[in-house]
């Protein structure tokens, strides 16, 4: 689970409710954003189960009058796939077989608190991929039924081929050799379609597309017709499965001159013009078929991503064109190494890619060898000067174990860095990727460096995304968000990195500092356009207890020439409990500049309305998880919101619901008397405030 965006949803069973809140602060701590529940009975217990979605039951199995078995059947009488963990205050043998045979999930004594945090975290992440499992089962059927709907339906003669022999195919394919159903080609070899004198090429071909990578998943062969006729044709092969039996689907089309001449604009389109290898498109998709080959036929590959170092500094020495020539010697050096079924290609200005079949890591460091001996001999001669290029190289595995096609590609380029950081990028090295790699060490100089350079090089954004006022409040309102613009387009949310563990407070408060300041001077260019505007800017537990930063604001809010009540800041709830006297005197100091402030996913702790007593908030935003239990026939869920939001307008504070998703959720919200709704039913966050307002 996402552990900075999830929130963690505890049902819990405690001897003392200091217990409960030492088990909230510990998952806090662990960075899990929870919100729990204490039950002391069974009704209770049950009537807990229907009311939300709940992601781990905790329960001391030496609660009186709690029986955990009967917990256990409570849970499965209701068909819930909910783990219990059973955490006595002195574990034994006896009590872990009976509970694991009975059902638990595990055991593990109170006191244990690290023991059971990660307990806890894996069996979370386990109940995850049960429902991921579920729902891709349901999207499996489902594309399952509208792909026999194209194939039947396809004009193009399609087959399945298990072990050479036909398993299935559609009308299209019939109609071709003259079948009149299914049952009559079934069985029959795949051979039998082939001309006499090509089924020689066909054989190799099967061979290689079985055993390795080939370079083409096209082969040109001639068919022959029931009558005798032979006719020129290109087969496509792909992996596919039937009857869930994995076999190849191969695709038939006639050849003729404009095929052929799309085939040739096809394989242009797919070269990289400088070095005539393949460019990052074609990668991609070879990388994603070489995934699925691993996962279906067992045959596993190795990826080498390989970077010039110091390729900027070479550029800026000699001119774009002539660092060109350099790309392309170092190309001529890779593809001389390359074997026929390898794929080399170029996709980035400094980056080559080299997928080869086998997943022998002795092998996969000895080729890579090869390529830094061939480049350490390479000198490149240029009008200005000679240059003696080096390389890093960053080696993974694909392997049916595998993750997603872009993972395994940021796990090559995570070795690639370490290749570099080893040689100080002056010689050429390589580096395997191994699972030591996302150690928590390494995870945490990553994360530091890439915030770090993010800043440094101007790669951090701001999005803003509008809050509409329910009760008629005319000023616009919107939330500014950060994001980390990544390497291959996506911007991982601030929530993936600036509330991690592995990040400093020192780069948490140049971060905050770094959206104050970008977000606004963007303020102050609206208020000089006569807009009435208000912006919700996020800070972090490390600013809350940085004692400097009211007066700091005061300053780049005078610089700015800013109205001060244009500015919200806002702080989650976990922050602020965690920090209670640091998050009252930022609240007091920065009320004082007329400076209102916000807390959002507000209500998880045990007792939330206990934070409002004691820090002088103005803004509340409530968790997403209540929004997303409200509706239907969930009647409390629906009076779990109720109950909150009317503690919050009670104490007077100015309410807002998040993760306002479809139209259905604002008719629900409707009821609440909420004040401002957010969400990307509104409106997704984006790079520019121009939501129309007048519209509402």
């Amino acid at each position: 689970m996402s552990l900075s965006r999830d929130t963690l949803q505890l049902l819990l069973l405690t001897q003392t409710q200091n217990d409960a809140e030492q088990l909230v602060s510990l998952m806090r701590n662990s960075g899990f954003s929870t919100r729990a529940r204490t039950v002391i009975t069974h009704e209770q217990f049950e009537e807990a189960l229907k009311s939300a979605q709940w992601d781990v039951v905790v329960a001391d199995p030496d609660l009186e009058n709690i029986q955990f078995t009967e917990l256990l059947s409570q849970i499965h009488r209701l068909n819930y796939d909910i783990p219990l963990i059973l955490i006595p205050a002195n574990s034994s043998n006896a009590l872990l077989e009976s509970a694991l045979t009975k059902g638990a999930s595990a055991v593990v004594a109170f006191d244990e608190s690290n023991i059971l945090m990660q307990t806890i975290r894996r069996e979370v992440e386990h109940l995850r991929s049960r429902q991921e499992v579920r729902l891709l089962k349901v999207k499996l059927r489902d594309a399952e039924k509208r792909s026999r709907m194209l194939l039947e339906s396809s004009r193009d003669p399609i087959a399945y081929i298990h072990d050479g022999m036909h398993v299935h195919a559609n009308s299209a394919y019939l109609e071709m050799f003259g079948y009149e159903s299914v049952d009559d080609l079934e069985g029959m070899p795949i051979m039998d379609m082939i001309a006499s004198d090509s089924q020689a090429s066909f054989k190799d071909f099967l061979k290689q597309y079985r055993t390795g990578i080939p370079d083409s998943f096209e082969l040109e062969t001639t068919g022959v017709l029931p009558d005798g006729e032979q006719f020129p044709m290109t087969m496509s092969f792909s992996d596919a499965t039937y009857s869930d039996e994995p076999c190849n689907q191969i695709q038939i089309s006639r050849r003729d001159t404009e095929s052929e001449l799309a085939a040739e604009l096809t394989e242009l389109r797919h070269r990289d013009a400088v070095t005539q290898l393949h460019n990052k498109e074609y990668f991609l998709e070879r990388l994603t078929r070489a995934v699925d080959h691993a996962v279906l036929e067992k045959q596993f590959s190795t990826l080498v991503y390989a970077e010039i170092n110091g390729f900027d500094a070479i550029r800026r020495d000699v001119g774009i064109e002539a660092s060109d020539t350099v790309i392309r010697e170092i190309s001529q050096c890779l593809s001389s190494i390359a074997h026929e079924y390898d794929v080399t290609a170029r996709i980035s200005d400094d980056t080559f890619i080299w997928m080869m079949p086998g997943g022998d890591p002795a092998k996969a460091r000895q080729q890579a060898q090869k390529l830094i001996s061939t480049v350490n001999n390479l000198l490149v001669d240029l009008e200005q000067r000679t240059v003696q290029p080096t390389l890093s190289l960053g080696i993974t595995l694909i392997t049916d174990a595998s993750p997603a096609p872009a993972e395994i590609l940021q796990q090559a380029h995570l070795a690639c860095d370490a290749a570099a950081e080893e040689n100080k990028q002056v010689s050429s090295s390589a580096h395997l990727f191994m699972p030591e790699d996302k150690s928590e060490e390494r995870q945490t100089r990553s994360m530091e460096k890439q915030i770090t350079t993010a800043l440094s090089r101007n790669q951090l954004r701001l999005l803003f995304q509008p809050l509409i006022s329910m009760r008629g409040d005319e000023a616009e309102h919107y939330e500014v968000l950060l994001r980390l613009a990544g390497a291959d387009a996506s911007d991982p949310q601030a929530g993936a990195f600036i509330n991690s563990a592995e990040v400093s407070d020192t780069l948490k408060r140049k971060l905050d500092r770094w959206v104050i300041l970008h977000a606004t001077k963007l303020l102050s260019e609206r208020q000089k356009q006569g807009k009435d505007t208000k912006l919700f800017i996020n800070i972090t537990g490390a600013s809350l207890r940085d004692e400097k930063l009211p007066a700091w604001v005061q300053v780049a809010l005078k610089a700015a020439g800013l109205n001060h009540n244009a500015i919200i800041f806002q702080f989650s709830e976990e922050d602020a409990v965690r920090h209670a006297a640091p998050a009252k005197r930022f609240c007091y100091l920065v009320r004082a500049l007329g400076i209102s402030t916000a807390v959002s996913r507000f209500g998880c702790e045990l007792e939330p309305m206990r934070l409002l007593q004691q820090v002088d908030i103005d803004y509340v935003k409530v968790d997403g998880s209540y929004i997303r239990e409200i509706g239907g026939d969930n009647a409390s869920g629906n009076k779990a919101l109720k109950d909150l939001l009317g503690d919050v307008h009670d104490a007077g504070k100015i309410s807002i619901a998040p993760f306002i998703e479809s139209s259905s959720t604002v008719a629900n919200i409707w009821h609440y008397s909420v004040h401002f709704i957010q969400g990307y039913y509104v409106q997704p966050p984006k790079a520019d405030m121009t939501y129309d307002f007048s519209e509402e």
